[in-house]
């Protein structure tokens, strides 16, 4: 990938230039950000983007959305267009050890009963899990846990080992 614009050919700026006219439903920015290679060869492009959250459904239209882009560059007869996935996992609190296999943690509280935090976490997990992320969800509401009714669970939680409990499963999300 050529870093310099001033070293470029015009067919590579032309690309660059139309690359940046494709938005990022997400972040509504432009996909340049995300990418990490342009090759081009005579008449074929390769387009490599890299993407710090899941993409899952998304990923088909917005690699068509990047592959007519690049086609529409005078010069381009082919554009393939590779998409990465590279979510990183966030710092822990200095003193904390991460927790093993668990990338991040999203905590949904309140100091009020009632405000549909339940619902809330239900949600996002859902929608997480639907784009592809891998969503483990822990209720810790001593009082009437609701997460299980909200994912359709009936079973009850089950050890395989009289030492850990196994999460129970449905729409992708595991929980407890």
């Amino acid at each position: 990938m050529t870093n310099s614009a001033s070293n470029e050919n015009p067919t590579e700026t032309a690309l660059r230039a139309a690359l940046a006219t494709v938005k990022d439903r997400y972040t509504e920015t432009s996909i340049s950000d995300n990418l990490k290679s342009l090759r081009v060869n005579d008449a074929a492009v390769g387009i490599e983007l890299e993407f710090g959250y899941p993409l899952g459904s998304y990923r088909a239209e917005l690699e068509a959305e990047v592959k007519a882009a690049a086609e529409a560059v005078d010069g381009i007869e082919t554009a393939l267009v590779f998409i990465n996935e590279n979510i990183k996992s966030h710092a822990v609190q200095s003193g904390l050890k991460p927790l093993q296999n668990i990338k991040n943690i999203i905590a949904v509280a309140s100091g009020k009963g009632g405000v549909g935090k339940s619902t809330t976490a239900v949600n996002l997990a859902l929608a997480l899990a639907a784009d592809g992320a891998k969503v483990g969800m822990l209720d810790a509401d001593i009082y009437g846990p609701s997460q299980p009714r909200m994912l359709g669970i009936d079973a009850r939680a089950t050890s395989k080992d009289q030492n850990s409990i196994e999460p129970l499963e449905n729409h992708g999300v595991k929980a407890m």
